[in-house]
């Protein structure tokens, strides 16, 4: 038989930590599935709230813009429909003679929905119409001018 030596069989405080380092990086190896799951639920709703009041915003910048839109192409073909040579002529003359001059184009005359806008002549005054977000005229979400009638 050989002797062994007492340093050999008891068990040292270094080699304690050996077993706490294993269980240590095991913790850090990552996530589980269930932990990623949770976070991109949440995530998920995080998203889902942001989107509503983001589309809420969007729906009200819309119509704002075009209710600017459409007064100022009114106050526009009105004080040219002021002007003694256009006298007498109807909306769309003055909206032509505008265009060609280059006072106004095109892509002014499409409200935010890319909808064509319409030019009326009412009473004594121009009307500009927005056909409004469901994009038909004569219903209850046209956006007229300040002056047109309803």
């Amino acid at each position: 038989m050989h002797s062994e030596n007492p340093e050999t069989i008891i068990r040292t405080p270094e080699a304690a930590p050996e077993q706490g380092a294993e269980k240590k990086s095991r913790r850090q190896r990552g996530m589980t599935l269930i932990e990623i799951m949770v976070v991109i639920v949440i995530m998920g709703m995080v998203m889902g709230a942001v989107t509503v009041g983001v589309m809420s915003y969007l729906k009200k910048a819309k119509k704002k813009t075009t209710q600017t839109q459409v007064n100022r192409i009114a106050q526009s073909l009105t004080a040219e429909a002021s002007e003694p040579t256009n006298k007498g002529k109807d909306a769309k003359a003055i909206l032509e003679l505008m265009m060609s001059e280059g006072t106004l184009k095109k892509k002014d005359l499409s409200d935010a929905w890319g909808n064509e806008l319409r030019v009326e002549k009412q009473d004594k005054s121009i009307c500009v119409i927005s056909a409004g977000p469901d994009e038909d005229f004569g219903t209850g979400d046209d956006i007229k001018d300040e002056d047109c009638g309803e």
